[in-house]
């Protein structure tokens, strides 16, 4: 557990962990591809190195020695038959990217699960759209969750068609996929698409390993949104650096503006990808008053917050930390938008209006979001985390706040995406401990 006491003051000038989501996505491009791949600053975590494990599996050589620089030996665009059952722990997103590229081993089956968490995960989407391409892959309970079974074949339709509103990681499965196929292939969107930038992660990654993937021309699709994938395209090797990640920065910010603070996060790009950057554009609404240089934040606090609506269509991860922002504002802060923050690591939006209501906090549990109310402090209290690395922190946020002790449950969830976020947080000045 994590007991946090209110912190009056934090200073330091610290560095952002690097990306999860381009770790997971530059670790599996490298491990198709043609030769020896760098990836440098790589995120050492569970949920990263689920993937490395993962793709080892499917034949590449991978190097995690030193924890700066991964080397990576490709299977040279031909997955092998994996000789045993490929667990991925706690990862969704290897859950997913891999289902799709484990159907391109040459012979055989590969089977794919995870921890308890992840055999609740849904996959029906994906299974769907894999069975359109031709692709035999199914859940081994017949429920449309983990474990899953995905016999080796050949891509033989041109056409998937898929909801772009269930999890981004669905698609991003098919973009790594559909290179393989011999003739050109289309990704039709059949819903209005979330989590978008995401996907443009994805684009990012995949045209630095020689894969293109293009949206769909709408006058000459007639509109219809998604992707076009020229077929028979080959994984190139690469030196890849990763940037840093601004969803775990988020809670840094976060303590940044609510606490009396002389904070500086380096290793955050202005002109990343990431969807939740946002994040700046969000606490200056409510009235924080950051410095934004070209990769790194200043922040001087506190700052007085004022309510605000965001739509988290595109950022499901900052909900938590939002949430939290909003107990500390005058006002209402409404999160709307955000029926897919449900199928995350938990429901992220029970989860928040529960524990944090333990704290005191004004919050109303929408069908697509949050109403908090503003109450200025909270109270120390117990709180659950459901193995939800993304509660953890947010609530270590809230603890700082709050008068009393907060004891934290789950803090090995950190583990997925920020595993020396205990430390850091000490290191800047945080009253926390572990027991």
């Amino acid at each position: 557990m994590i007991i946090v006491k209110k912190t009056n003051e934090i200073k330091g000038n610290i560095y952002a962990p690097p990306s999860k989501s381009y770790t997971h996505r530059a670790v599996i491009c490298a491990s198709l591809s043609d030769g020896i791949s760098e990836i440098k600053n790589p995120l050492n975590s569970a949920d990263c190195l689920s993937s490395v494990h993962g793709a080892r599996m499917l034949g590449a050589h991978i190097d995690t020695d030193d924890k700066n620089k991964w080397i990576v030996e490709g299977n040279n665009n031909s997955p092998k038959t994996p000789e045993n059952i490929i667990d991925i722990g706690n990862s969704g997103t290897t859950l997913r990217i891999l289902t799709g590229i484990s159907s391109q081993i040459k012979k055989g089956y590969a089977i794919l699960t995870g921890d308890e968490s992840i055999r609740k995960r849904p996959m029906q989407p994906l299974l769907d759209a894999l069975k359109q391409l031709g692709i035999e892959a199914f859940s081994s309970k017949m429920d449309g969750t983990a474990p899953i079974i995905v016999k080796s074949g050949e891509i033989k339709n041109n056409t998937v068609r898929i909801r772009g509103d269930m999890s981004s990681q669905f698609i991003t499965s098919l973009m790594m996929t559909l290179p393989f196929a011999k003739e050109d292939s289309k990704i039709i969107l059949t819903t209005p698409l979330k989590s978008a930038p995401y996907l443009d992660i994805t684009l990012d990654v995949l045209s630095k390993f020689g894969i293109t993937v293009k949206p769909l021309d709408n006058e000459k699709d007639k509109a219809e949104k998604g992707f076009f994938i020229e077929g028979s395209q080959k994984y190139k090797s690469c030196n890849y650096t990763v940037e840093g990640d601004y969803s775990s920065a988020s809670y840094l910010i976060a303590a940044g503006v609510l606490l009396n603070s002389e904070l500086t996060i380096n290793n955050l790009f202005k002109d990343s990808k990431q969807g939740d950057k946002e994040i700046i554009n969000i606490v200056k609404n409510m009235g924080a008053h950051i410095k934004v240089k070209d990769d790194k934040v200043i922040i001087n606090g506190p700052h007085n917050l004022k309510g605000v609506k965001v739509d988290v269509k595109n950022i499901p991860d900052l909900v938590p930390t939002i949430a939290v922002l909003g107990c500390f504002a005058e006002g209402k802060t409404t999160i709307y938008n955000g029926e897919h923050v449900r199928l995350k690591e938990c429901d992220r939006l029970s989860a928040c209006a529960k524990e944090l209501s333990k704290m005191g906090a004004k919050i109303t549990e929408k069908p697509d979001g949050l109403v908090i109310e503003g109450v200025g402090k909270l109270k120390g209290a117990e709180l659950e985390t459901y193995h939800d690395h993304r509660l953890v922190m947010a609530f270590t946020i809230a603890g700082m706040m709050a008068e009393g002790e907060t004891i934290i449950r789950g803090e090995d969830a950190v583990k997925i995406s920020f595993p020396n976020f205990v430390d850091v947080m000490k290191s800047i000045g945080a009253n926390i401990t572990c027991k």
